[in-house]
């Protein structure tokens, strides 16, 4: 990238915060190198580039006059492998269409396996888009080596043709409201530690010397985020007011036993509260909408 428009077309910072992504998302997309613009500038995209590698690359293809679309905001990053998964679900709900991760080769991280748990959380990543209703090919993850500025355009040139082709996302209102539920399922203490788990667990086992091998393993991730999800459902219900297990999952669509077991769980947790019973039915109350009324 040219140094008159470096500044305007990327932010350059080692980790990420959603008021970079703000800040990103609410600006126009300069052209950098030789990148021509499209005909169609409703989508909105997002990259984070690596430092080490793929930002080199792109400004290579800039260099090298290769030719590509302008219409992906850039973040700068240190290593792909930073990527909180919570921040590519906050750059969806902050306006963008797409979201690519540009790093380096497997095998060449500057980091050593840093692209390695970038491949992790992105497939962690697509399975939450598509339990919320986004598509997963809204999200790329890609390998770009300082010395590759026509792949760099290559790459650019398809991810943008793709999310041209999905459409802008149809930002409904109910839209952020799911959006949100992903992101506190995917930044759960539970669906975290069986990421950042997922090498010792294939490869070394559990404290009790048992290894998974990759099914049982995915069929664990998976479980967790439908677990998750649900639990996230259920609290978005009673945090305002008290509902009861049957109204609960009428609103939600879950079997009214399966919804109260997880109140009653997350009862145990002092997570909700039995607000009263009303002829013989219990109602629940999320603990953090009693400590508005009790301020209040």
């Amino acid at each position: 990238m040219t140094e008159e428009t470096k500044d305007v077309t990327t932010t350059e910072i080692a980790d990420v915060t959603t008021s970079e992504i703000t800040g990103v998302m609410t600006n126009e997309p300069k052209p950098s190198g030789e990148a021509t613009p499209t005909e169609d500038r409703e989508t909105r995209i997002l990259g984070f580039l690596c430092n080490w590698c793929a930002y080199a690359g792109a400004d290579l293809a800039g260099v090298s006059r290769v030719q590509y679309p302008p219409d992906m905001r850039v973040i700068r990053v240190m290593c792909s492998g930073r990527i909180d998964p919570v921040l590519i679900l906050n750059a969806f709900r902050k306006g963008s269409d797409g979201v690519a991760i540009l790093g380096c080769h497997p095998g060449d991280c500057h980091y050593q396996i840093g692209n390695y748990q970038a491949m992790k959380k992105i497939k962690l990543t697509m399975q939450v888009l598509e339990k919320i209703g986004l598509e997963p090919e809204r999200l790329l993850l890609d390998w770009v080596s300082a010395a590759e500025g026509t792949r760099f355009g290559e790459v650019v040139t398809g991810f943008i043709d793709r999310i041209n082709e999905l459409g802008p996302i149809d930002r409904t209102p109910d839209f952020e409201h799911w959006v949100r539920i992903g992101e506190t399922v995917i930044g759960s203490d539970r669906i975290r530690w069986l990421n950042g788990k997922e090498l010792e667990l294939l490869e070394e086992g559990n404290v009790y010397g048992e290894k998974l091998d990759e099914d049982q393993y995915n069929a664990v991730v998976t479980a967790n985020i439908d677990r998750e999800f649900d639990r996230e459902r259920i609290r978005s219900q009673i945090m305002d007011t008290p509902k009861s297990a049957k109204q609960i999952a009428e609103c939600i669509d879950l079997p009214q036993q399966q919804v109260f077991r997880y109140l009653t769980d997350m009862e145990n947790t002092g997570e909700v509260i039995l607000t009263r019973i009303h002829e013989n039915i219990p109602y629940y109350l999320h603990v953090n909408a009693v400590s508005q009324m009790e301020c209040a």
